[in-house]
């Protein structure tokens, strides 16, 4: 009986390791867990790679904050909803010799709880779409390309507001990523509007935590998140006889975002008919 395999046997066993079996889960929910896995995929670059999960990402409806496709990163996102806060994936693609090693890794923020298994089926789902050889080449030439189909996102303002302040205590550095290009439509009541520049804003009246009809709970921010429209210049005359206290319905696209004045800016704002 062999006690010792040759070099080549443990490189292939490694390469033939699924995405289930490298499967974990470290952290708790006071600190804030992460899931991991990885695979292997032969015959294909870093740069190949990113190009597939960029397609995949925009099939699963993930944002994808950052790419790097020289250096085999990525960082995508799965939006805010009522069920969750952002969770981000951080993922990571390294050459050896012909294959590449892809990482995935999810982590969720403090106080959230998700099941390992439920994990392991999202991770693993994103895994198992990646090939290698002529396959994956195509693949990627077809996903790096591919675009999201994400229309203008509806919100009331005090609503984007507090979603806001609670990103802003969890990440501030990823707010101007995650709303990067994204269109809004925001409803809610004038507090003023003022010349700024060349155009108007119009701010949205947003109350105090302590003034809200909910009151903050004990992890909620203690600050306010202002949001502000810069009109687009065709919008002069409208915007003027805007008076305070008046309901509007604001078209934009994200512009800028404060994390200090706890403020966030649209642009190019047009009205919406109410």
């Amino acid at each position: 009986m062999k006690l010792f395999l040759p070099f080549w046997a443990f490189s292939m066993a490694a390469l033939a390791a699924s995405c289930e079996e490298r499967f974990s889960k470290s952290g708790n929910p006071l600190t804030g867990t992460k899931y991991e896995s990885s695979v292997t995929v032969p015959s294909l670059s870093v740069a190949d790679a990113v190009g597939q999960l960029h397609g995949i990402a925009v099939q699963k409806k993930l944002d994808i904050l950052t790419e790097d496709a020289a250096n085999g990163s990525m960082l995508l996102e799965d939006r805010e909803s009522m069920r969750h806060k952002p969770i981000p994936y951080v993922i990571s693609v390294e050459g050896e010799g012909d294959a590449v090693a892809i990482q995935v890794m999810v982590k969720l923020n403090k106080g959230a709880i998700a099941k390992a298994e439920d994990a392991k089926k999202e991770i693993c789902s994103i895994l198992a779409q990646v090939k290698g050889g002529e396959e994956g080449k195509a693949a990627a030439l077809q996903g790096a390309g591919a675009e999201g189909a994400n229309g203008p996102r509806r919100v009331d303002a005090v609503m984007l507001s507090l979603e806001l302040s609670r990103q802003t205590k969890d990440s501030a550095e990823s707010i101007p990523l995650r709303f990067k290009d994204r269109a809004f439509v925001v409803s809610g009541r004038v507090k003023y509007v003022i010349k700024d520049g060349n155009v108007y804003r119009v701010a949205f009246d947003i109350p105090e935590p302590k003034d809200m009809f909910l009151k903050p709970g004990p992890l909620d921010p203690y600050f306010k998140t202002d949001i502000s429209c810069l009109m687009a210049p065709s919008q002069a005359a409208w915007t003027i006889a805007l008076r305070p206290g008046e309901k509007v319905r604001l078209a934009g696209k994200y512009s800028d975002f404060d994390q200090f004045k706890h403020v966030m800016w649209l642009e190019g704002c047009k009205p919406e008919l109410l």
